[in-house]
């Protein structure tokens, strides 16, 4: 009974962060990597994943889920680790193959590269822990989502 005090306010803190949207994953924030707008291409490449471009638009890829809207005076936007790989494989499969399109194509390979590190830790990571929880037996392989290439 003298421990119920001081679970409650131990539950109630980790409660608090959740109450923002995104609030708990903030607060424990996992591996993450800052990104300018500029390494998604241009605006209007990068306008339907990253909403419109701000006077100067910081991005986040994260674990979590997708924040794309500007927060107050300083326009961070938070998109997922997964989704932005496949975004920038999805880009430079549209790109027409000129002379024209290298560079484009160059600065978002590049991007991915720096992202793709991230998602391949997550997946070793769960590949590595043990196979007696949570599920005996089941090769991991076949529940997680499937990991994309290492180049594009």
């Amino acid at each position: 009974m003298k421990f119920t005090p001081m679970l409650l306010l131990l539950l109630s803190l980790l409660w608090l962060p959740g109450c923002a949207a995104g609030g708990l994953s903030r607060a424990f924030a996992g591996q993450s990597l800052t990104l300018n707008y500029d390494d998604f291409g241009p605006e209007r490449m990068a306008a339907p994943f990253l909403g419109p471009r701000g006077s100067h638009t910081v991005i986040v890829a994260h674990y979590g889920f997708n924040d794309i809207t500007p927060s107050g005076t300083e326009d961070v936007r938070y998109v997922n680790v997964l989704q932005s790989l496949n975004f920038l494989r999805q880009e430079v499969s549209k790109l027409p193959l000129t002379a024209a399109n290298e560079p484009l194509r160059q600065r978002l390979r590049a991007t991915y590269a720096r992202i793709y590190p991230l998602q391949l830790r997550k997946y070793n990571i769960a590949l590595s822990s043990s196979y007696t929880t949570p599920f005996v037996g089941m090769n991991r392989r076949f529940m997680l989502p499937a990991l994309p290439p290492p180049e594009i």
